[in-house]
């Protein structure tokens, strides 16, 4: 098909007007080099296209069926084109997004909703991924963009945070500091904790001991757990406590209670990230429409 593309509009030009005169007008080209065009494209084809006489043009019984596959091939490369533009422009496309637990329970539906709402063509592909894996992924391109806690370094990577959240402290719900309606950090120095597994909360778990230092003592690892379940699970059968971003999720747990942080305020910060060379352009969009979202 690619040998008559060329040929192609002037042929449906002239058998659209029956008149050579008038579709060369149409095509703003000289009516000898439309009717050479046509002729070509009826060699190359080998039929004869259209019956022709001093005043009359009409189309055979192969001219007829040709202009109609003819039509649908540039009904084809017009809806190609479009969606093209629309790639090419970020408003359409693909888009594989790492996600934590924090980031999925934080502010990324609302911005997920946002860039549905105003670019609905853009398929989006989630992935669960700790946050060390989210950098690898991104780096490696496995990831278009992450959504992930903690430092977020290197000269390859972008990055702009999305949601703050404090740390509250997550007891059993017999627990003796459960009567309080805030709970100091430095009354859980001589507790139990349950903490995620060192490899896969890597970005977590520094924090919270920072937390602990900061109040004067080191945590007392009892237990290491490989998810959120897991930490709230272990908490509530009384196996220690443990400090934890808070979330609405939280006090969906039966056996703990949540209470604030008395003497500290210190947040988790969920980071939007994406690499600073991205051969994507619904990244762009999409990192523009959470921008106008947050700001």
């Amino acid at each position: 098909m690619r040998h008559f593309q060329p040929y192609v509009r002037h042929f449906v030009a002239v058998a659209e007007e029956l008149h050579f005169r008038r579709a060369a007008e149409r095509l703003h080209i000289a009516q000898p080099v439309l009717s050479r065009a046509v002729q070509q494209l009826e060699e190359k084809v080998g039929v004869v296209l259209l019956q022709r006489s001093r005043r009359h043009v009409a189309l055979t019984a192969a001219g007829k069926l040709f202009l109609e596959e003819c039509r649908a091939a540039q009904r084809i490369m017009e809806r190609a084109e479009r969606r093209a533009v629309k790639a090419h422009l970020g408003e359409m496309g693909k888009l594989v997004i790492g996600y934590t637990d924090f980031a999925i329970n934080g502010r990324l539906p609302s911005i997920l909703a946002a860039f549905h709402d105003a670019l609905p063509a853009v398929d989006i592909d989630l992935v669960r991924r700790d946050s060390h894996e989210q950098l690898e992924d991104i780096a490696s391109e496995r990831l278009d963009m992450g959504f992930l806690t903690g430092s977020v370094s290197g000269n390859e990577l972008q990055h702009y945070p999305v949601h703050q959240t404090p740390f509250v402290a997550v007891l059993p719900a017999n627990h003796r500091l459960a009567a309080l309606k805030a709970v100091p950090v430095k009354a859980l120095a001589e507790e139990h904790f349950v903490l995620g597994e060192i490899y896969q909360w890597r970005h977590l778990v520094p924090q919270i001991q920072a937390l602990c230092l900061q109040a004067g003592f080191v945590p007392k690892i009892a237990r290491e757990a490989p998810n959120s379940d897991s930490i709230f699970g272990l908490v509530a059968a009384g196996m220690g406590v443990t400090l934890y971003p808070d979330c609405h999720l939280n006090y969906d747990r039966p056996g703990v209670v949540i209470r604030p942080l008395a003497d500290n305020d210190t947040k988790l910060i969920t980071e939007m990230a994406w690499l600073s060379n991205s051969t994507n352009p619904t990244v762009y969009r999409f990192i523009e429409i959470t921008r106008a979202l947050l700001e």
